[in-house]
């Protein structure tokens, strides 16, 4: 990783699907489409997502299910809450907006801060007698 990266780390199941995009030359190009976890207390039903090149996409060394990419921490990145009907070939979007890498990396902590946080509330409840 350069100093100029961040690193985004997540869960597989986090990992909505691979797209074939057209490139200029008539060719394609496949990249994954990422779901981005809702803040605490903003849910949605069509959660935001952005796309990584598949070879982006890296796979923990100790933990099979944990994936991980590095985006630049000052590049802008496209976040769309889209439905995409492959069928149809159609796409309603609800939002799009721009993001950095920063603050995409950001999302992605304060989730896993937030479910720390939450599983040891619950450990303390358990040990304290209390369900």
């Amino acid at each position: 990783m350069n100093e100029d990266e961040v690193a985004v780390s997540f869960s597989k199941s986090f990992i909505r699907e691979k797209v074939a995009f057209p490139s200029g030359d008539g060719t394609t190009y496949e990249r994954y489409i990422i779901e981005m976890p809702d803040e605490e207390g903003d849910s949605h039903d069509i959660r935001r997502t952005f796309t990584v090149p598949v070879s982006y996409l890296h796979t923990d060394r100790k933990h099979e299910y944990i994936k991980y990419t590095y985006l630049k921490k000052d590049k802008l990145y496209r976040v769309m809450r889209a439905l995409y009907d492959s069928d149809y070939r159609t796409r309603r979007v609800e939002s799009d907006e721009q993001m950095t890498g920063k603050q995409i990396a950001a999302v992605f902590e304060r989730y896993r801060d937030r479910k720390r946080k939450e599983f040891e509330a619950k450990m303390a409840a358990e040990e304290n007698g209390e369900e």
